[in-house]
């Protein structure tokens, strides 16, 4: 009997997964069914580009398929005698049926849509009919006009009662002490392999999957929509915030006050290299460049007295996330992350589709597992060719068993590869180590001081890593003609208290560094730069001549007035000596300090300023607003 029960519950674990494996093939037919009805979309769409496709979708479809059914898992598995009676089976079975039959025509019917929207549905599709009165009218006449969808639907449910049917386990499973432990140890486990699953990730450290992480198997922004479904298009968009379309000021002024379309036409193209590298973690506050204080940066210091730098630099963001947009594509981190919305799928204009179509080879390293934070994804959406991370590497021996490979290990890696490349090239580089846990290798022959934290020592370590990098690549042809730029995704533990305040928590070093000595980098500035001014300057410094659209500025161009805009509880524009904060609810500008002779931001002096020079803050946090949200919104990020 004992034998017979334990079969039973084996049985019934099977029967489940082949429910899923089944809803699976439906999605793969659904998404099929999308490509077909929008050929037109997808007209350079190729077999080996498809492949691609289901294979990437895959992990997209069993997330979406695990959350729809993850009542269905929990009731059929719990080891409670009363969830195996009839009664419940009968109920499992509605479940099963009802819950995928509304994930599936969502499916459909958004295929049918696509060809308004050009994105899966979100949570703003729903939000955008809420307030609508006659929503029982849009919905009849949708039915009218796609007819053919009742048969469809039809054609579902039978099909799901028939999968329902030939997946269930006719005999009542009895729990009791002799095969609890089996049934108790079956539903650990795949209720756990369920929570990965949804995260699409087994990996603990790494984020759940967005709808940007499809961006890895996407050739261009338009096939994320293949690659997706609608299920996990509205699960991952319910929490976020949708942008809201602004009309602060009319066209004409926008583009005086705030002009996000660059055109260097009078420049000559020199096709230097470029390598951009993003230090995690390792915020201004450590140089000992930038501060009275001890430094851990001793590499970095002496690089900064021939580079081009500001001490009022800033980061757009306050995570990785948000480093990898604001460096790469110019788009800066608001209320939302950029890599975690919806508006990944709009189509960018990022470093590496802008140099690419120049004939630079592109490539980015990160020596974390592949997948991790979204980079690879990101640098995709980037338009950057070839990814290297722990995959590639293929050494776990120099695993720091957490984050990635330790820094000097990647770093020796970077420079090898570097070395194969065919220049003119690109290629970004985003370390590890100087994190928490705040661990170097056990190995390390160099000693560092044990400073204030232990991140201290993780500094000096990757500062070490970094250095043994450029002297390891200082003798290469290639060195000299290429512009090296540095900086920080964000700040780390501080200890002074400017470094705490609203705006020292974005100050991280932006260095440029060019070996060949040229006139306009050795220069150490107090000119307001951002993250996002990283890509336009790059472009002007090579003189690229074509149009393109950034939301920062070219930190060369001495003419115009620096800023930088980052968003820290409300906006916070800094321009000149001032931190402006500025609240969108109340449309007000609420508080604003000198930065240079309040460091600690103590003292608002909103009352002390014009009425004329408050107007022009305003009209200038205004202007940003309207250009990120409307053009976010209508997906016109490129030229």
């Amino acid at each position: 009997m004992n034998a017979r029960i334990d079969k039973l519950i084996l049985e019934n674990l099977l029967l489940l997964i082949f429910r899923m494996i089944f809803i699976l093939i439906i999605y793969q037919v659904c998404r099929l069914f999308h490509l077909l009805y929008n050929i037109d979309y997808f007209s350079t769409l190729n077999l080996y580009s498809y492949i691609k496709i289901v294979y990437g979708s895959l992990k997209f479809d069993l997330s979406a398929i695990l959350y729809t059914n993850s009542l269905l898992i929990f009731l059929s598995l719990f080891p409670l005698n009363i969830f195996s009676n009839n009664s419940f089976k009968s109920l499992n079975k509605y479940i099963f049926i009802l819950f995928n039959f509304f994930a599936i025509t969502l499916n459909i019917i958004d295929a049918l849509y696509y060809p308004f929207s050009k994105n899966r549905f979100t949570i703003s599709f729903i939000n955008e009919f809420s307030n609508e009165n006659n929503i029982l009218s849009f919905i009849v006449r949708f039915g009218l006009d796609y007819w053919y969808l009742i048969p469809i639907m039809t054609l579902t449910i039978y099909m799901l009662k028939y999968i329902a049917n030939i997946t269930l386990c006719e005999e009542n499973i009895i729990y009791n002490l002799r095969n609890l432990p089996l049934s108790v140890t079956i539903a650990i486990i795949f209720f756990s392999l369920t929570v990965f699953g949804c995260r699409g990730s087994f990996i603990y450290k790494n984020r759940p999957i967005t709808i940007s992480n499809a961006g890895k198997y996407a050739n261009n922004p338009n096939e994320i929509s293949l690659i997706i479904n609608t299920p996990f298009s509205l699960l991952r968009t319910a929490h976020i915030k949708d942008l809201k379309k602004k009309r602060f000021l009319e066209e004409i002024d926008l583009t005086q006050i705030y002009n996000i379309k660059h055109h260097y036409k009078n420049s000559e193209f020199n096709k230097k290299n470029i390598i951009i590298i993003i230090l995690e973690s390792m915020g201004m506050e450590y140089y000992g460049a930038y501060n009275n204080t001890p430094s851990y940066t001793p590499f970095l210091d002496s690089l900064i007295n021939h580079s081009y730098s500001s001490y009022n630099s800033f980061s757009n963001g306050k995570k990785s996330i948000d480093a990898m947009p604001a460096i790469l594509a110019s788009i800066p981190n608001t209320e939302f992350h950029f890599s975690l919305s919806k508006y990944t799928t709009n189509s960018i204009q990022g470093i590496g589709s802008l140099l690419d179509s120049e004939g630079y080879t592109t490539s980015f390293f990160h020596g974390a597992p592949n997948g991790s934070m979204g980079f690879e994804s990101m640098a995709s959406l980037c338009g950057i060719k070839t990814y290297y991370g722990m995959n590639e590497y293929n050494n776990n021996e120099d695993f720091d068993g957490l984050w990635g490979i330790w820094d000097d290990k990647f770093f020796n890696y970077f420079a090898n590869q570097l070395n194969l490349m065919k220049e003119p090239f690109f290629s970004g580089f985003f370390s590890c180590s100087s994190h928490h846990p705040y661990k170097i290798p056990k190995d390390s022959k160099r000693s560092y001081e044990e400073g204030k934290h232990p991140m201290h020592k993780c500094v000096q370590y990757t500062d070490h890593s970094l250095q043994r990098f450029f002297n390891q690549v200082k003798d290469e042809e290639w060195y000299k003609n290429t512009l090296f730029v540095i900086t920080a995704d964000h700040t780390n533990i501080s200890f002074d208290k400017k470094y705490k305040t609203s705006i020292g928590i974005f100050r991280v070093p932006i260095i440029f560094f060019d070996p060949s000595e040229n006139k306009k980098t050795p220069y150490k500035s107090q000119n307001i730069i951002q993250h996002i001014d990283i890509l336009p300057s790059i472009l002007s410094y090579i003189g690229y001549n074509k149009p393109f659209i950034s939301f920062g500025n070219n930190l060369f161009d001495l003419t115009k007035n620096k800023f930088a805009i980052n968003y820290h509880v409300d906006y916070q524009l800094i321009i000149d000596d001032k931190v402006i904060i500025y609240n969108e609810f109340s449309d007000e500008i609420t508080q604003i300090y000198n930065f240079e002779n309040d460091q600690l931001l103590k003292n608002n002096i909103i009352n002390k300023i014009d009425f004329n020079i408050l107007k022009e803050y305003k009209q200038r946090i205004h202007a940003f607003i309207q250009s990120y949200n409307n053009r976010m919104i209508d997906n016109n990020l490129k030229l």
